[in-house]
């Protein structure tokens, strides 16, 4: 046990007992009596931080419960290989319990005080993030008018079968658990589709996936309610005319309806099937008035969850080292709800929040999320919303080109993925740069699901 004494921003000394800094005693009782100690001279002010390995996990588990008002640095061995490559010591074997502390509740009615999660080289520890997303083709067929892939042929430089399974697999590694096989197409043109879900569900990741419906026979129906699976089919009114106005595409509602129909047919015929259908919209300007009707035929069609969410048309691009706001003027003029529609719109937001309290977690946005969204069509600046942009903690994908992307709204990569470590990159000090980046984000992209409340950061607080 060693003492130390730091200074904060505020001038004031703040004493820091270090525990475990040269790893867990082997010799039984050790590392209980060594955080008797450590625990025993903690005072008001004094910040232990615990050394975090594999041999003393359990052990921290126990000291979160005991201590749950005294400050903690959760200190984890890390070396900076290079700018983009942080290796952090048995990362595996330390993120599901460091995850399952930061989403625990305290188990006493103290509130839990500073706890952090930090790396040795100095900056904060950043926990993988929930699900890995990976697109495996750009092929689509649909025409919709708020995406402008129109692809007709499979970019020749799209990733492998193997490339593809090996991220699944490094994300398993990694302590992810969920994988999103969702990107620029349409995921079940891709004819490995079935096996890649398979192969993920083997490293016992949840997988989700968004598709268009046109692909979904009754023998993959057949073959996704026997997987661990969230599938969300894309329709966009709740009269099949409107969802072919809006994808472009003559029949797609009544394909997209039939999947649905399938996949409930197929689940339902399994006893215990894991797999989940969904609907998923976009509120835009031709169907305003159609989303409460389309959320109750799905409630009729047996889905297991509905997700809503506004159309986005923000894009970013660099200035120096910020991100500058550009919203597409032109899609907005044909895809924004006109001020005629504001009446329909306060309307159709009324009653979804009633459907909400009839369906409960069938709607997958809460009260508070809808009534964002609300205020996001009033106005969509960053002030207005009182929000923070989470994708530095909670999303990170690779496009079907292996290009890391941090966000799919910014002209950003770090690097392709057969080439750079995905997990190192993680913590690393480009990573940290792109973080900082991403504070600043003025863009309010509610169309993904990584805005929240503002909120401290997850690497500042477990909880």
């Amino acid at each position: 046990m060693n003492r130390s004494v730091s200074h904060g921003e505020d001038a004031l000394r703040h004493e820091r007992v270090a525990l475990f800094e040269d790893g867990t005693p082997d010799a039984p009782g050790e590392a209980l009596a060594a955080y008797r100690r450590a625990a025993s001279a903690l005072g008001e002010g004094t910040t232990l931080a615990w050394h975090v390995d594999p041999g003393n996990l359990g052990l921290l588990s126990r000291a979160m419960r005991e201590l749950a008002a005294q400050r903690l640095d959760v200190v984890l061995r890390a070396d900076d290989v290079a700018e983009d490559r942080t290796e952090v010591a048995s990362e595996s074997a330390l993120v599901p319990t460091l995850r399952r502390l930061r989403e625990q509740p305290p188990a006493s009615s103290i509130p839990r005080r500073d706890v952090r999660l930090v790396m040795t080289n100095g900056r904060p520890y950043v926990l993988p993030p929930p699900a890995l997303d990976i697109s495996t083709n750009d092929l689509c067929g649909l025409e919709c008018n708020m995406c402008g892939n129109r692809a007709t042929r499979r970019d020749p430089h799209t990733i492998s079968s193997a490339d593809v399974q090996r991220l699944i697999a490094e994300a398993a590694a990694w302590g992810i658990r969920r994988v999103a096989l969702t990107g620029a197409g349409e995921p079940f043109r891709d004819p490995n589709m079935l096996d890649h879900i398979r192969h993920a569900n083997e490293l016992e990741h949840l997988v989700t996936i968004t598709t268009n419906g046109f692909p979904i026979s009754d023998k993959i129906a057949t073959e996704l309610a026997e997987r661990v699976a969230s599938v969300s089919v894309s329709i966009h009114g709740a009269a099949d005319e409107t969802h072919d106005a809006i994808v472009g595409v003559p029949k797609a509602g009544e394909n997209a309806w039939r999947a649905i129909r399938r996949m409930v047919r197929a689940r339902d015929a399994r006893p215990g099937s894991k797999l989940s259908v969904n609907v998923s919209t976009v509120i835009q300007r031709k169907n305003v008035g159609e989303i409460p009707a389309l959320v109750r035929r799905a409630r009729d069609e047996g889905v297991s969850g509905i997700n809503i969410q506004p159309v986005n048309l923000q894009h970013g691009s660099f200035r120096g080292d910020g991100i500058v706001r550009r919203d597409d003027l032109v899609a907005m003029s044909r895809l924004w709800p006109t001020r005629e529609q504001e009446a329909a719109l306060d309307a159709t937001f009324d009653e979804l929040a009633k459907l909400k309290g009839e369906l409960g977690k069938v709607m997958h946005a809460s009260l508070e999320r809808l009534a964002l969204v609300r205020r996001y069509f009033r106005d969509s600046s960053r002030e207005a919303l009182g929000v923070a942009c989470r994708v530095g903690e909670a999303f990170l994908a690779v496009d079907h080109r292996g290009q890391i992307k941090p966000c799919y709204r910014l002209p950003w990569s770090h690097g392709d993925a057969r080439l750079v470590d995905v997990r190192a990159l993680w913590n690393s000090k480009a990573y940290a740069r792109t973080r900082a980046q991403v504070d600043a984000c003025p863009l309010t992209c509610l169309n993904n699901c990584f805005f929240r409340e503002r909120r401290a950061r997850a690497e500042e607080a477990v909880s």
